[in-house]
């Protein structure tokens, strides 16, 4: 009898594994070879990194265009054509108009109120268009001299470390909470003048962003488990710190009938607006997400970038000069640049981009299928995630020749007249674009300008190795990629 259970029991699941295995190929959709029970999850199980996976995915079955897997049995696709990628993130938007990354805004609500993360339509128009406000042309225009004013302590900072060996990850991250900061929230900068800034001591760095391995994978894969061990993207430090600094900051200027053309303005105007239509004020809570959405944009990713950018000219000479010879034809101090001259510096915008292709912050890019749709003669269900990898995508030699090498002119307005459409993906694409690029493109250029105008970037050490950290969600240089700083 016990022989007969086990023999019932091994065969359902048999049969349950092949059909649950068996989903794309009913739909005709190429699937990876996959492990009983676990599907494609074991090779996360034993470590490897999901930017990595989704890469080894792209380069041995990129000519399927749309490749099946599975999470145990729940059926994903990895989309590695550029016009089914146009497809998800543009023409059928409204079929995809949920990013597959998961945060329950209850248990972690700076990430949670993110419009990263932010789930329906209506919320994520909300909260994009809070930041979109304090992102204007007008106040993009502010960015500029605002650095030509942090300038002194950065030149100051390279000075004090005596022709030393910089970490590019501490320099920038320093000049980006500084303009972060002071752009977002009219408080004076002290990231290189104070040890005991708060902004660095509550705010940078693992006590923003404390994702693990088993919380980043949840957020793909198992939200569930996010949710039932309450585990968090953001540190509780972090959010209590927002929460009073924004708590705080908003009182004052209430009470003094303070104004200013920054963040907090944004939210108390859109405050007033909703009481004033007889709808709910933002909480405190929410007010210090508002918050801290824009500053995780205008730190983390921009600064590394900033890095990046760093570290490329540094072991690119020929580069760093003709990009000084363009900056000097624009202005030889840095009361000469503005936001118009600065976008004006279309080398400039070539370095910035090649960066962005060849370190591209956000590795993986990921939608929720929120109704039922065809591409392709393939019917996509509800529920299903779909993933693009741009990592993978601009290392591709059919869409970059030789990716390897760090080459700007891929970018000269003739070369961008032939490169494939949506082949490039920085920042994503669509309606769900990375709200802060905007900002993003006008600090790192604006502060790349202003080095170049004092100082020759030289490079620490040989580069021998990748530079890349992937043990995080974003993109960034190794915690010891430095280079040196040689003053004119």
């Amino acid at each position: 009898m016990l022989l007969e259970i086990i023999v019932l029991l091994a065969s359902f699941l048999l049969i349950f594994n092949w059909w649950g295995h068996g989903y794309w190929k009913r739909r005709n959709v190429f699937s990876i070879p996959k492990l009983f029970i676990f599907g494609n999850f074991w090779q996360l199980v034993m470590g490897q990194k999901v930017s990595l996976m989704f890469c080894d995915i792209y380069k041995k079955y990129k000519k399927h265009r749309m490749v099946g897997f599975y999470c145990f049995y729940k059926p994903m696709l990895l989309i590695s054509d550029p016009e089914i990628i146009k497809r998800v993130l543009v023409i059928d938007f409204n079929s995809f108009s949920d990013n597959g990354f998961v945060v329950d805004k209850d248990i972690d609500p700076l990430f949670g109120y993110n419009p990263f993360t932010a789930k329906t339509i209506p919320l994520w128009k909300e909260l994009r268009s809070i930041q979109a406000a304090n992102q204007t042309p007008l106040k993009l225009k502010e960015v500029v001299p605002s650095l030509a004013n942090i300038k002194e302590f950065m030149y100051d900072f390279i000075k004090n470390q005596k022709n030393q060996p910089i970490e590019v990850s501490d320099l920038t991250l320093r000049a980006a909470i500084d303009s972060a900061v002071l752009n977002g929230f009219g408080i004076e900068p002290k990231s290189f003048t104070d040890p005991e800034f708060s902004f660095m001591t509550h705010a940078s760095g693992e006590k923003l962003f404390e994702a693990t391995f088993v919380t980043m994978i949840s957020a793909f894969f198992f939200p569930l488990i996010n949710r039932l061990f309450s585990l968090r993207m953001t540190s509780k430090e972090a959010e209590e710190f927002f929460v009073s600094m924004a708590k705080t900051n908003i009182d004052y200027r209430q009470s003094a009938k303070i104004t200013r053309s920054d963040l907090f303005d944004t939210i108390m105007k859109l405050n007033q607006k909703k009481l004033e239509q007889g709808n709910k004020a933002y909480s405190a809570l929410e007010m210090s997400s508002h918050c801290a959405s824009f500053y995780m944009d205008a730190t983390i990713t921009s600064s590394a970038v900033l890095s990046f950018i760093l570290l490329e000219l540094a072991y690119h000479q020929d580069v760093q000069d003709k990009l000084r010879r363009e900056i000097f034809l624009i202005g030889k101090k840095p009361e000469d640049l503005d936001f118009d001259k600065i976008n004006s510096m279309t080398y400039l915008q070539m370095v910035f981009d090649e960066t962005l292709r060849m370190h591209p912050p956000v590795m993986i890019v990921s939608r929720l299928c929120t109704k039922d749709t065809e591409i392709e003669g393939v019917k996509i269900s509800k529920g299903t995630k779909v993933f693009i990898s741009p990592f993978a995508l601009h290392y591709d030699p059919e869409y970059f020749p030789n990716p390897e090498k760090f080459d700007p002119d891929r970018f000269s307005d003739i070369n961008k007249e032939s490169m494939t459409k949506y082949s490039f993906l920085p920042f994503g694409e669509g309606p769900r674009i990375c709200v802060g690029m905007k900002y993003a493109n006008i600090f790192v250029k604006t502060s790349i300008a202003l080095i170049l105008l004092k100082y020759k970037i030289l490079p620490a050490y040989d580069q021998n190795e990748s530079l890349h950290d992937i043990d995080h969600f974003l993109l960034g240089p190794k915690p010891n990629a430095a280079v040196k700083f040689e003053e004119f």
